[in-house]
């Protein structure tokens, strides 16, 4: 039995006339009355009673009429389902953030993304940088955030700059530079820096050449796996840091400065693997770049 089997009994049982059901149908009457016994003779029940006046169903036919019914329909749904996440309408998209890199953006954008795609489900992942990228090569992801410089450091993933960032030193509230408005990193040289737990290539390796370029090399203490460790440690006096600007003068908790440097600002942007083609990222990417040139 093939669905097609399902689709002429239908027909016909919807308008108990062979001559309209093949009408609709697009082929030949004869054909279709031969695929309607056919499917009788595999059922073993007789679904019409036939004469020359008219088409009745039987009781076999009606019973069997409420399951085909069910059947198409969710054939139906099945197949507007997969077409609609071809199309980008449907489906899942899975986006990757990372604490230390806040795109400000990105509340915009989704809110934009599901005014136009309702049906679109958004996971967001707060992961560190090594996992994120992993999941961007193997296709467990659609889209992640980084820096320029991390970008250039992976082939096949593509990247779409978003925003510039200045880099603030945030300090306990006790710090002899505290009550500076602007500090140069240079003036931190014998501070001890904060890491964090993950061993994120990006974070480690971006404080040492911004010291380096300061004419020191940072001596890094303690480690913080989130925002809120890393903010506890620096207000509890175990070492200093630099975050982008947006978080460290949105979420000062009691105990922590920020402080503007003389570091170059951070380019931040969106990165995903180039294979990936699905039409829900680019639609994504495409809501993406528009919120980032309006606010250039």
């Amino acid at each position: 039995m093939e669905l097609r089997h399902l689709r002429y009994f239908h027909a016909v049982a919807t308008t108990l006339n062979f001559s309209r059901a093949a009408e609709s149908l697009r082929v030949a009457q004869p054909a279709l009355s031969r695929q309607v016994k056919a499917l009788e003779a595999e059922l073993g029940v007789q679904l019409f009673d036939r004469n020359r006046v008219r088409v009745q169903i039987t009781d076999a036919g009606r019973l069997f009429l409420t399951h085909v019914e069910k059947v198409l329909a969710q054939v139906d749904m099945a197949v507007s389902a997969v077409r609609e996440v071809q199309e980008g309408t449907e489906g899942k998209l899975i986006v990757c953030t990372e604490w230390r890199l806040p795109i400000s953006l990105l509340p915009t954008a989704i809110a934009e993304f599901r005014s136009q795609f309702p049906r679109v489900e958004i996971d967001l992942c707060e992961l560190p940088l090594l996992q994120h990228l992993s999941m961007l090569r193997t296709g467990k992801a659609h889209l992640g955030f980084v820096a320029k410089e991390v970008a250039g450091l992976h082939r096949n993933l593509a990247y779409l700059p978003l925003l510039n960032t200045e880099l603030m030193a945030l300090l306990p509230e006790r710090h002899p530079l505290a009550g500076k408005p602007r500090i140069r990193v240079a003036d931190l040289s014998e501070e001890v820096w904060l890491n964090t737990g993950d061993r994120s290539m990006g974070y480690r390796t971006y404080i040492t050449q911004t010291c380096r370029l300061a004419g020191f090399m940072p001596r890094f203490g303690r480690s913080a796996n989130t925002l809120e460790g890393m903010l506890g440690l620096v207000g509890s006096g175990f070492g200093v840091t630099l975050l982008p600007a947006v978080m460290a003068t949105n979420q000062m908790p009691a105990g922590v400065c920020a402080l503007a440097t003389d570091c170059a600002p951070v380019e931040i942007g969106a990165i995903w693997n180039e294979a990936d083609d699905s039409k829900l990222l680019k639609n994504f990417i495409e809501i993406l770049r528009q919120a980032a040139a309006r606010v250039a």
